[in-house]
Order: C-alpha cells, then structure tokens, then sequence
C-alpha cells in the first residue's frame, strides 16, 4: 500500500493509516498504529526509546488463530486440573469461534491494529450484540494479546490503545426485588412442576446453573444446610448438560435452610420418583436436570404473567431478580453486613457485593441511623409519657 511522509518517522496510508518507521536491531520496522496523528506520535517516541535501549528484535510471525488456539488449550489444561471453570471454557470458546477467529484468526498477530478492533466492535454492534456480549468478546482478544506479548510476537496491546468512546459500555439493568405480597403472588400462580425451584431460588439467593445442579445429597435436612459444590452445565449440540465444578472457590458454600423452604422440599421430594442420592432435585419427568430455558419461559415467566408482576416500565423478571430480592432481605430486614452477604451469595470478593448492592446497604444504614436519633430525642420521650396504650 501506498504511503506518504507526514513528519519525521511517521507515514500515511492510503486508508487514512497512520504507520511508524524506524530503524530497530539494524533491520527496517514499520508498525501501523491508527487513524489519528497524536496517537502515532506517542507511537513513534515509545518505539524510538525502546530502539536505543535495544529492546526492539525481530519477532516471530503467528496467526492470531494459530496464538488463539495455544491459549485456549492452556485454559483447558487449567480446567482439567479443576483449576478453572468449564463455564468459562465455554464462554471464550463461543466467543473466539463466533466473533474473533472468522475476523482475525488469518491475520498476523503483530499486524491486527487498534484500528481494526474498533471495526471489530462496530461490526458486532451491527450484528445487533448487545454492549455486554461485544465487552465479553474483548475478554479473550484481550488474553491472547496477552500471550503474544509475553510470547515475544507484540511489542504492546492493541486493544489498550482503544479510546473509552470506542469501548462497548454495557448499562447495568435495573434490579427488581419483589415485596412479600409479589413472592406470595408469584409462587401461587407457578406451575407445581416449578414452583419448588422458584421457592429455593428466593429463599436461599442461589444462581440458576446451581439451583440445576443441586442433588439431593446436597441438602442436609437435619443440619437444615444446602452444600453448594457443583453447578449445572449449558447443555450444547454436541455435549448434554452435567454437573461442573463452581467458577470460584467463594461459590462453594453452605446456605441456611429456612424450616418453611425445608417442609416444602420434603414435600416435593415425597412426589418424586427420583430420591437417591446423585438424583437431581429439580429433575423432568424423565429424570434429567431441567433446562434454564424451560425454567425461564415456562416456569418464571409464565407465573409472573399470571401473578400480573410484569408492568409496562418494568424489565421482565428474571430467576436473577429473584437472587436480588433475596439479597435485599438480608440486607435491609436481617441487617447483615457486607461479609456475610457475600458468603452467603457466593461473591469472589466483598467488593462485589458492596457494588452491587450499595444503595440498599446505604439505605438500611441511614434507615437505622435516623431510627436510633429519634429514639433518643425529646421528641420520642413524649411518647413514653403518655398515659395507658
């Protein structure tokens, strides 16, 4: 392609490309960085630096499918070992094989520019993926760059040099925690076959690939304990759904048993005819672990039409919300700290929760805060001096 000198070291593309040309290890190196001039100016003085310093060689060439697929057996490895998740497995391997490899996977690694991510982006967005998945595909590109660099095959990251307007910003979507009289409506307006499910998903704040997964081995009816140590697989074409381990070591945990939620199991177990041990709790009619499609549609939605819980305004309620409004118990009515919340949920991390749930923690605390002063004041003690009831 055709380049015209625009200052000392840098060229133009006929695509409006800018590239960076300098002598590095004695050999000739030109780098295409992207369409604004600033940007292949800082280009230009980093590269130089590093030439003087020597820290400029000839790279190696690979494709980016030939780099993708050595990294993604790594992290196969990995889940082997039970060092990883399968969950994640099969997240990054949707994403290569769907939205990077048919883009990059021919092209040089060292050759891919920010430029040609930011198209990347614009692309998915075409394809109508919503800002999420598209942040989600930058998740792997991001890992294999990573590869590369440490491999020796980039001097820098591409992606890093992406500018914050040209990121996918993802909307985090309203949460919706239900009051007692819509978990009452809810649950009276579910299908029997649901109903058990969608009980222990609001009493207990579990997500739904483990509310699949749970065995009856893993309630503990005297102890009034639910072990939470696998989670339910996607069932694929070519691989049905199974019990996996959890993603994080904080998702292992041991969750409360509400006596209510515990007579309502029993009841169900009663009614099944798949009671051993390593039997699904919330198994088919054929024994098989049910679907979070199936439970979705036909068990969660079809009950909060029913119930009339799905308001114009209002997002449509997901199991997830049924995960929050169990949050929000434990915060504003049971008064629980940050800590205990996250173990109870299954957060990596206690930031994750505070994050999450900051307005409620906010509240609950200036909620009591406002209770105790007026409890104290002059005001109150008005009410203490009155005579009878």
């Amino acid at each position: 392609m055709r380049r015209t000198r625009v200052e000392r070291g840098i060229y133009r593309q006929q695509n409006g490309v800018y590239g960076v040309y300098l002598i590095a290890d004695g050999k000739p190196r030109f780098k295409t960085v992207g369409t604004k001039l600033a940007q292949a100016r800082r280009q230009r003085d980093v590269l130089s630096t590093k030439a003087q310093r020597g820290e400029l060689r000839a790279q190696p060439r690979i494709t980016f499918a030939q780099l993708a697929e050595s990294w993604i057996n790594g992290l196969a490895a990995q889940v082997e070992s039970g060092e990883r998740s399968e969950r994640t497995l099969e997240h990054y391997t949707y994403h290569l094989d769907h939205n990077l490899l048919p883009t990059f996977g021919h092209r040089q690694v060292d050759e891919i520019s920010t430029d040609d991510i930011a198209r990347l982006i614009s692309s998915l967005r075409a394809r109508g993926l919503s800002p999420k998945t598209t942040a989600g595909a930058l998740v792997p590109l991001g890992r294999v760059f990573a590869l590369a660099l440490r491999r020796g095959y980039l001097n820098d990251n591409p992606l890093n040099r992406l500018d914050a307007s040209e990121r996918p910003r993802p909307s985090r979507r309203e949460q919706r925690v239900l009051t007692k009289q819509e978990i009452t409506k809810l649950l009276n307006a579910c299908l029997p076959s649901h109903r058990p499910l969608l009980a222990t998903a609001t009493y207990t704040g579990m997500r739904l690939s483990e509310l699949l997964g749970l065995t009856w081995a893993d309630l503990n009816f005297k102890t009034g304990l639910i072990h939470v140590r696998h989670q339910l697989s996607r069932a694929r074409s070519d691989k049905p759904a199974r019990r996996i381990q959890l993603k994080t070591r904080a998702a292992t945990r041991d969750i409360p048993l509400l006596p209510q939620l515990a007579a309502l199991l029993k009841q169900h177990k009663l009614a099944s005819p798949f009671t051993q041990d390593h039997h699904f709790v919330f198994a088919t009619t054929h024994g098989t672990p049910q679907s979070a499609r199936n439970v979705e549609r036909r068990g969660l939605r079809r009950a909060a039409d029913l119930a009339g819980l799905d308001h114009k305004g209002q997002p449509p309620l997901r199991v997830h919300d049924l995960r929050h409004t169990f949050a929000s118990h434990m915060i504003v009515d049971l008064k629980l700290d940050v800590a205990q919340v996250s173990r109870i949920l299954g957060h990596a991390r206690p930031s994750i929760t505070l994050d999450t749930y900051t307005h409620l923690f906010d509240h609950a605390a200036h909620a009591d805060n406002i209770r105790h002063r007026m409890a104290e004041s002059e005001f109150a003690a008005a009410l203490t001096a009155i005579d009878g009831p």
